[in-house]
């Protein structure tokens, strides 16, 4: 009779997970790597931006996109998403660990993106040292 209710467990969890897999529920998370998969990301996400060149953090977990102009989007992986905000350049700072970008949304928090610094960005948006 164990055995039964040990079965009826194990058909009812590997249902479960298959459901969830199908739905693609707390699937796998998502890595950032190609620069190109992240200005199409900032430009789907906001309408009218136009990305030129995007610094991607070596974690594969966030990115930089810079636009026309003095417009900066950061995206960062959220689960199996990617998510964007535009945000002004007064906002990143640098540190060791990289670029940390205060979006101030509690929602979408503080940013790094790991392993970029002064010199990529100076090399990928030269119109932002300018300013």
């Amino acid at each position: 009779m164990n055995w039964i209710v040990f079965a009826a467990s194990l058909a009812a969890v590997l249902a479960l997970a298959g459901l969830a897999a199908w739905l693609k529920l707390g699937g796998t998370d998502r890595r950032l790597a190609d620069p190109e998969q992240v200005m199409r990301a900032a430009e789907e996400a906001l309408p009218g931006f136009v990305a030129q060149s995007a610094a991607v953090g070596s974690d594969g977990r966030a990115a930089l996109i810079f636009g026309d102009g003095l417009r900066i989007v950061v995206v960062k992986a959220h689960g199996a998403r990617i998510a964007a905000r535009e945000i002004v350049w007064r906002d990143v700072r640098a540190t060791h660990e990289g670029m940390v970008v205060a979006t101030g949304e509690r929602r979408f928090g503080e940013v790094l993106v790991a392993g970029v610094d002064n010199l990529d960005v100076r090399r990928l948006a030269p119109q932002l040292t300018r300013v």
